[in-house]
């Protein structure tokens, strides 16, 4: 087997330097990335990942340093001239339009939109075949329309287009933020295919124990400086935390689990044979006070549709919702919250916050009753309720005026459960609550949660990190087409995905499709 450090050295980053007004983004950052390895680019939101994945596509330009491709100077001034070099990346926030087929899709990157159009049918979805059976993906069919599918299947068609180019880089940002682990193992066979080809892999992700699946090396940067480069075979997951945040942290050691009071007087919802058309048969469940239910599955067993269902954006067509006891009717988002239900969205972009409104209008958006007088609204009463909700769930910024959009990952999603609290729920619905955010985040946003429940709260944690749920919940329900399978106080991974295929094979012996 060829040796890593003998693989031809596709990209060398020297002296690299970014300023903007007031901060320095990249400061004498190194990077290296040779012919068939992954290289994992990590470091908290504000790290300097972004900047330097936009320098070298050409989407920002850079005070200083430079970029060797194949030991030759690169000069990289725009996408397109990163595509000439073979460079192509998938960014979080996909580049898809919904209205076209996969097969189009790719090929607006590929031909270009005019082509794309032009070309004859047959010949695009034969071409997107190929690519399709190249890397053993048979989720996915030329002539799919993207706007029906899942996010999981989407992020999947985005990286068919960026392989459709062959590239010789490949940049994949937080390619598994809206995949489950079992989805997450499809994308690794895609990327051990790449490898083989020689295919130079960039891999940013905040999903820190897949590092151990799929990362060969990885480099660190904090504050925009570059830390180090270490063999991952070589290193531990706390070594690379702390080089990360600059101390040790207890991030992926199981929570004391609390004694959870179930008796009667303390079952906070209840959900008994809810329906709705096409989707829900009939799903029963409960939550109690102070309690973190946990639901794991797949995308697509109905995990966010049942929360869409209980905060009314969805209403169910029949069953039962009781809160505290009492019968309740949910046939809005403003039934949900009158009854004390809160929910934090599984997009914090589409669902969750006004990007281009302030840090104080997105807080007081739900609640903006309680800042008017007379049908005039105080700005000033506003900004102060917000200003003690930024203190009290620890977001970073110098001012609530502070567009929303201007904030990292992290502190974007401080700013979504600050807004839903704001509300004084009883019941918060949680779905991907540290999708796409770093470490240090992710533990506050974790302690955040066991605070609200220490409270008295009663949590629905959604997340397709089974770290995070098996961790973090108390019970685990686990889900299948749109069914509740069954609720786990002690339940491992192992136990999740054989109840889940257990499942799968019963609804294929008798005849059921997807």
């Amino acid at each position: 087997m060829e040796m890593m450090s003998e693989r031809q050295t596709l990209l060398t980053v020297e002296h690299l330097t970014k300023r903007y007004p007031g901060v320095v983004a990249l400061d004498d950052v190194h990077f290296e990335l040779r012919a068939g390895e992954v290289h994992a680019l990590i470091g908290e939101n504000g790290a300097g990942k972004s900047t330097l994945i936009k320098a070298l596509m050409g989407i920002i330009p850079v005070d200083g340093g430079a970029f060797f491709l194949n030991g030759e100077p690169a000069s990289i001034r725009s996408p397109q001239e990163a595509m000439g070099y073979g460079i192509t990346a998938v960014f979080q926030e996909l580049s898809q339009i919904l209205d076209l087929t996969v097969a189009e899709n790719v090929f607006l990157s590929k031909e270009g939109k005019k082509a794309a159009y032009w070309l004859d049918r047959h010949v695009l979805n034969s071409r997107t075949q190929e690519i399709l059976d190249r890397y053993n993906i048979s989720e996915l069919r030329p002539m799919d329309m993207l706007r029906s599918m899942s996010a999981a299947k989407r992020q999947l068609a985005e990286i068919v287009k960026a392989v459709a180019i062959e590239p010789k880089i490949l940049i994949l940002d937080e390619p598994t933020s809206s995949l489950t682990d079992t989805e997450a193992e499809k994308l690794f066979d895609i990327i051990r295919v790449l490898k083989a080809d020689g295919v130079g892999i960039i891999y940013i992700s905040h999903r820190m124990m897949e590092l151990e699946q799929i990362a060969d090396r990885v480099t660190v940067l904090r504050d925009g400086v570059y830390v180090g480069t270490r063999e991952m075979a070589e290193t531990t997951m706390d070594e690379i935390v702390e080089m990360m945040v600059g101390r040790s942290l207890e991030l992926y050691q199981s929570r004391q689990k609390r004694p959870i009071d179930r008796s009667e007087g303390c079952k906070l919802l209840e959900v008994s044979g809810l329906r709705r058309k096409g989707t829900f048969d009939g799903i029963s469940f409960d939550v109690y006070k102070g309690e973190i239910l946990g639901i794991a599955g797949l995308v697509g067993s109905g995990r966010s549709e049942l929360a869409n269902m209980i905060f009314g954006i969805d209403p169910a067509d029949g069953g039962e919702i009781r809160m505290e006891g009492k019968p309740v009717r949910i046939r809005s988002v403003q039934d949900a919250l009158d009854h004390g239900i809160a929910m934090i969205p599984e997009s914090r972009h589409q669902q969750g916050l006004v990007l281009i409104h302030s840090i104080a209008d997105n807080i007081t958006l739900p609640i903006l009753k309680r800042f008017q007088h007379n049908l005039l609204l105080s700005h000033r009463k506003k900004s102060e309720f917000a200003g003690g909700m930024i203190e009290k769930y620890a977001v970073k910024t110098e001012s609530p005026a502070k567009i929303v959009n201007q904030l990292s990952g992290g502190n974007q999603q401080k700013v979504v459960v600050a807004k839903w609290l704001a509300t004084a729920p009883k019941l918060l619905i949680i779905d991907e609550p540290t999708a796409g955010i770093d470490v240090n985040a992710k533990v506050e946003i974790h302690k955040m949660i066991l605070q609200l429940t220490e409270l008295g709260l009663g949590v629905i944690m959604i997340s397709s990190e089974m770290t995070e749920l098996l961790n973090h919940s108390d019970r685990v329900m686990i889900m299948n087409r749109f069914r509740n399978l069954g609720i786990y106080e002690d339940v491992d991974q192992e136990t999740i995905m054989s109840e889940i295929m257990q499942d799968e094979n019963a609804a294929a012996e008798n005849g059921l499709t997807a």
